[in-house]
């Protein structure tokens, strides 16, 4: 195919579409509409709406820990995007590709010289700020320079010790129609590579590591629901099972054991597990394994920062089990975590009896796959008390709720 002009926003699409990108996470706004809108023109890219940058960043590294290819998120440039940053760093340390879109709205007028305190708002400077925490931070100044851009960054993205790399791009430039060439006649090849299965690279993406049964447990309250989970979604499952935790989650040993895939990190920032689980979750259906169980463990105290993109789970039907554990005096007095799960459109139970956790667990299974949305069980154990030789407390009957 010659030369052709189109717009600068639907060459970076297809060359996303050339590297086997299937979903863009992002956050909405104006300065995206050029990428939007090249989208929906070229199609074969959904787009998966976040709740803040930091989330979309996530899902895009649960995404390319999944497939082995790089992920992408698309955020609006503002003052949200700075969290951003927390989902690059993370994807730094666990060297995992990711490709960062940031949307710059157009400057406004000329206007007469006004005192700093009376300024216009301006955009934090992500490029340099990404600076610390990329292989490449890149403001495009140019547009004939995006396909180059685009092409580069997934290149360096998965090179070497893979990591992220952003790109920031000025709405105004990418609306303008640029003479786009034939693509390179050896292009990057947009096979997927190695999948990250337990913070180490795996000979092939979704490949299996064994979850060992941690020795000595530095948390070892958490340590026996650990293990029920292990048996439940072990000798009881027929199916793959990827685990989203940076707890010690250990499986059983002996039989015909299924196929475990732990998706963890080095440094998440607190409530990393859900947002990662969205992009683990879209990355399965869209290859066809909806059979494949998706459990995320996350500790209590963490599981508010990101609850919020349980709500974007529910909106895109993004199916999963959170288990969330704690003690029952780590409780929130002003946040019922079950309640807010079904505030964000999903069901949960709260569990207080441990004989109870293995029919909650069995019936949460179920009720993610027939609603296609998250499902929350809050355990709170007196058993969790007593494994740190605390006094026990009376079991409380598990509770319903949202369905």
């Amino acid at each position: 195919m010659g030369a052709r002009r189109i717009p600068a926003a639907q060459a970076a699409v297809e060359i996303l579409r050339d590297e086997g990108v299937d979903t863009v996470f992002g956050c909405p706004g104006a300065a995206l509409l050029p990428l939007y809108a090249a989208m929906e023109r070229t199609g074969g890219i959904a787009h998966l709406s976040a709740g803040h940058a930091e989330g979309a960043a996530h899902m895009a590294d649960g995404w390319a820990r999944t497939t082995g290819r790089p992920g992408v998120a698309a955020v609006a440039a503002g003052p949200g995007a700075v969290r951003l940053l927390s989902g690059l760093y993370a994807a730094q340390q666990d060297a995992v590709p990711l490709v960062c879109v940031t949307g710059r709205a157009a400057p406004p007028a000329t206007a007469p010289a006004l005192p700093l305190r009376h300024a216009g708002y301006r955009p934090p400077d992500l490029v340099r700020l990404a600076g610390a925490v990329t292989k490449r931070a890149e403001r495009i100044e140019d547009p004939a320079r995006i396909p180059g851009a685009f092409r580069e960054a997934f290149r360096i993205a998965r090179e070497g010790r893979p990591g992220p790399v952003l790109i920031d791009v000025p709405a105004e430039l990418a609306a303008v129609e640029i003479v786009c060439g034939p693509a390179p006649a050896a292009p990057s090849a947009p096979g997927a590579g190695p999948a990250l299965v337990d913070g180490d690279r795996s000979p092939a993406p979704g490949a299996v590591l064994p979850l060992a049964v941690p020795p000595a447990p530095a948390d070892a309250a958490a340590h026996w629901v650990l293990t029920e989970l292990a048996d439940v979604y072990g000798a009881r499952s027929p199916v793959d099972t990827y685990v989203v935790s940076g707890l010690p989650v250990p499986c059983t040993t002996g039989g015909a054991a299924p196929r475990h895939h732990r998706v963890a990190r080095r440094s998440g920032p607190p409530g990393w597990e859900v947002p990662t689980a969205i992009g683990v979750r879209t990355a399965l259906d869209s290859r066809g394994a909806r059979a494949a169980e998706v459990v995320v463990v996350v500790d209590g105290r963490d599981f508010p920062l990101t609850a919020g993109e349980l709500a974007a789970a529910a909106q895109y039907d993004v199916p999963f089990v959170v288990v969330l554990l704690g003690e029952p005096e780590d409780a929130d007095p002003l946040t019922d975590p079950v309640k807010l799960a079904v505030a964000h459109g999903c069901a949960g139970r709260a569990v207080r009896d441990p004989a109870q956790l293995r029919s909650a667990v069995e019936w949460a299974r179920k009720e993610a796959a027939s609603t296609r949305r998250p499902v929350l069980l809050e355990v709170r154990s007196a058993r969790l008390a007593q494994a740190r030789g605390e006094p026990p407390t009376d079991p409380v009957a598990a509770v319903a709720y949202g369905t």
